[in-house]
């Protein structure tokens, strides 16, 4: 009998697992990744419109002092891939006391591991938020 032989015989089993689970290993662990990404950016962008929103509610706030202040809230590199500009709107343009002013902001969102796959399946597109609050007397 030789039992060497039977261990030979499965010596590259290990390299075909690792081969065939590799790839869907990989694809899960960055699938978390940008999952992480897409939460994280979605926080920013609602934190920068409630607090805009909160500033919209001054009397002597211009909107765009307001767009300014999303702007600035969202201008981290982790928040915003290169060249991607938010779209911020706030309504109405002429606030008097009692009136309900909402702020909004889009921010586009593309997934970094396989965006042509998984990405456009999984991720909206953009990413938007909206805070209303009523204009202070």
């Amino acid at each position: 009998m030789k039992p060497t032989s039977h261990i030979h015989s499965q010596s590259g089993a290990s390299v075909v697992e690792m081969a065939l689970l590799l790839p869907v290993l990989l694809t899960v662990v960055f699938g978390i990744v940008d999952y992480g990404r897409f939460f994280f950016i979605r926080s920013a962008v609602t934190a920068a419109v409630a607090d805009a929103a909160r500033m919209a509610v001054l009397p002597t706030t211009t909107s765009e002092e307001i767009t300014q202040a999303v702007e600035e809230a969202l201008a981290s590199p982790f928040t915003r891939e290169s060249g991607e500009n938010a779209l911020i709107s706030v309504s109405p343009d002429l606030r008097l006391p009692g009136d309900t002013v909402t702020v909004t902001a889009s921010l586009p969102f593309q997934a970094l591991v396989l965006p042509g796959f998984l990405g456009t399946r999984l991720f909206p597109q953009n990413v938007t938020a909206s805070a209303t609050t009523t204009m202070e007397p």
